[in-house]
């Protein structure tokens, strides 16, 4: 039987109360999120660290525009390979297989093996930003959830340090899809200002340009054979300056 995530974590109402957090008085999606997930203590560091994650994974999948059940699922799918990682000291390696095969589960329709949940495009999306993001901090996640011995100082810190880390990774993302609508954009200006131009000025324009090639092109060839001709006359005053047998002795050159 295919191992589905989709609603073990969020319902579709609960992720309407994410994106309406105003429905309820002085909560935040944050604050609310972790109500819905019975985290007593939202600002104790561990907890913070793991809600600013969840953040992120909801964000993530709400940029790639994800319908309710894909986002439930990615959201499962994310928060089981944590605590799978953890639980069991996973190094890097095999708890990336673990969310290999976990994210494969959901994106192949073979029942009753796996479900098709994700499409082939959202997979590469979800496993390159995975890399980017939860497995790029992974030695982070394993020190505070697998080190029991940690104090408050070290603690706030690394809280600290993850949500820049979060931040800058928010940044980029946002720049890199600016420049990417940014790029559609002039392409879309350039593709309409081309069907705007009608088919008689543009064979004009080409025709101009066609008349401009040959022009140039005769002035380049005139350029050729004069310079050419410099040559072959510059080597022939030479050549008469050159004398055909060696000079006698006590005989000039003249």
């Amino acid at each position: 039987m295919a191992y589905n995530l989709v609603w073990r974590d969020l319902s579709s109402e609960n992720l309407e109360m994410l994106r309406n957090p105003h429905m309820y008085k002085n909560t935040s999606p944050r604050d609310l999120l972790a109500r819905l997930l019975g985290i007593r203590e939202p600002q104790e560091p561990k907890s913070a660290i793991l809600l600013d994650f969840y953040v992120h994974t909801l964000q993530f999948g709400q940029e790639l525009e994800m319908n309710d059940e894909k986002l439930s699922g990615l959201f499962s799918l994310m928060k089981e390979v944590h605590r799978r990682s953890t639980e069991d000291r996973m190094a890097l390696e095999p708890s990336f297989v673990m969310f290999k095969e976990l994210l494969l589960a959901h994106s192949v329709h073979r029942p009753p093996y796996s479900i098709g949940l994700f499409t082939h495009a959202e997979f590469r999306r979800i496993l390159a930003w995975a890399l980017d993001s939860y497995y790029r901090h992974y030695k982070l996640y394993q020190y505070v959830y697998t080190n029991s011995a940690l104090g408050a100082p070290c603690l706030a810190i690394l809280v600290s340090m993850h949500r820049k880390l979060m931040e800058e990774e928010a940044a980029a993302a946002a720049a890199a899809e600016a420049e990417k609508a940014e790029a559609e954009r002039v392409a879309q200006l350039r593709e309409e200002y081309e069907s705007a131009v009608p088919e008689e000025i543009k064979d004009r324009v080409a025709e101009a340009v066609e008349r401009e090639l040959a022009r140039l092109k005769e002035q380049m060839e005139a350029q050729f054979q004069q310079q050419h001709a410099e040559v072959l006359a510059s080597l022939a005053a030479f050549e008469g300056k050159v004398p055909e047998k060696p000079p006698a002795k006590g005989e000039t050159i003249q």
